[in-house]
């Protein structure tokens, strides 16, 4: 049951993406869509002892930090939540995020290395349009724009300020394309932009229609933050040249693509990934369409029975990039596996800042030392970030 109406003072920005407050008990109170120093009028919408969310009201006095958002829909689309925070407390709240998530299970750091977004508008290269056809006096129009908040209610909208400018440039002809639909029912595209298809060129766009998200396979949407994830992950591998990488989560190869030249032998494994190597992909370079542990641990125990880890001297590498929950129950069967293939370097990448640090911290109960920490922002006007670390098994 909900409560009486609130006047709160906003005091804290919370990983999560809403501002904090306290009631006159000093139960926590959670509020999306403010910021330290509002003043703001606010329900409570899910009442606990020990904290509560709140809904929004009223800004009663704006905080000086407050920013206007561009967004036209911003606070009725779905997509970001910090249109109205200032960038610099946006990226603030990222690491200071990541650095509690460590704390909590006791991970110790000398230092973290920051890559704040370059871009924080028209940076996505790739957005899921939701679509309806609409009748009215004129014959019916076509909506385009995106799910609200916590619902499947269109909010439309007639472009995306976190988008790339040629999906804003498109958005009219995407509509346009839309009329040879089904008229009957709601649709979704997902709308990509595809590299430039010659030097000089401009870019082009690929919309498809009704599919599961990500049937065109996944891909960083911000690539000027992957190009940094990648330098940062190539740097800290060196030297490199003549091992042996084990890219497990790894897709189409995003993260070890780079080292196809250099390296002797690279498996990338992933439910995702093509079952046949790409034209074009070096012998040594080995896509593995496979849940990665099963894979993993399959390698292992063939390892073992060949007794080759312990006959070659061969440096062996990986790149661990699960999905949001991490490792999860496949982490004891994987850490055993890498450690019996003889991986003694490894980069554990991860999106969700509580599942990374766990698996960090069960790697440094397995005698794992995290040597390197960086933090990459994806995801400017959201609370996402993206968390990498560079552990070595002991004192390599």
């Amino acid at each position: 049951m909900s409560e009486a109406i609130l006047n709160l003072h906003i005091t804290d920005l919370s990983r999560g993406g809403a501002g904090v407050a306290r009631d006159t008990s000093g139960r926590v109170i959670f509020v999306p869509y403010s910021l330290p120093g509002d003043e703001v009028r606010v329900q409570i919408i899910d009442a606990h002892k020990r904290f509560a969310q709140g809904l929004l009201l009223e800004v009663v006095k704006s905080s000086k930090d407050r920013v206007n958002p561009p967004c036209a829909v911003f606070g009725k689309c779905g997509g970001c939540q910090w249109q109205h925070v200032p960038y610099s407390l946006q990226w603030k709240t990222k690491v200071s995020g990541v650095q509690q998530a460590l704390a909590r299970v006791q991970v110790r750091l000398s230092e973290i290395s920051e890559y704040p977004a370059q871009k924080v508008w028209e940076y996505r290269n790739r957005v899921q349009l939701r679509g309806q056809f609409v009748e009215d006096a004129q014959g019916g129009r076509t909506e385009l724009g995106f799910f609200a908040r916590g619902s499947h209610d269109l909010i439309a909208a007639e472009r995306c300020e976190i988008s790339r400018p040629e999906i804003n440039q498109g958005w009219g002809e995407t509509r346009r394309q839309a009329q040879s639909l089904d008229r009957s029912e709601p649709f979704k595209v997902e709308v990509e932009v595809l590299s430039a298809p010659f030097p000089g060129g401009p870019a082009e766009l690929r919309r498809t229609w009704n599919s599961a998200h990500g049937a065109a396979g996944f891909r960083q949407v911000n690539d000027e933050q992957n190009e940094q994830l990648k330098g940062w992950i190539r740097s800290t591998f060196e030297p490199w040249n003549g091992s042996e990488l084990y890219d497990l989560f790894g897709g189409a190869g995003n993260l070890s693509l780079q080292f196809q030249d250099s390296m002797s032998m690279i498996h990338c494994v992933d439910v995702s990934s093509p079952a046949q190597s790409p034209v074009g992909t070096p012998s040594h370079f080995r896509f593995y369409s496979s849940p990665a542990s099963r894979w993993i641990v399959k390698q292992a125990n063939q390892a073992s029975k060949n007794a080759k880890v312990t006959s070659e001297k061969t440096s062996r590498l990986a790149i661990l990039d699960p999905p949001r929950e991490g490792l999860s129950d496949s982490f004891e069967e994987i850490a055993v596996s890498l450690e019996k293939l003889g991986v003694d370097r490894l980069i554990a990448v991860g999106c969700d800042p509580d599942s990374w640090a766990k698996d960090v911290s069960r790697f440094q109960s397995r005698g794992w030392i995290l040597r390197k920490t960086a933090l990459f922002d994806f995801f400017p006007q959201t609370p996402h970030v993206e968390s990498a670390g560079f552990l070595t098994l002991g004192d390599v």
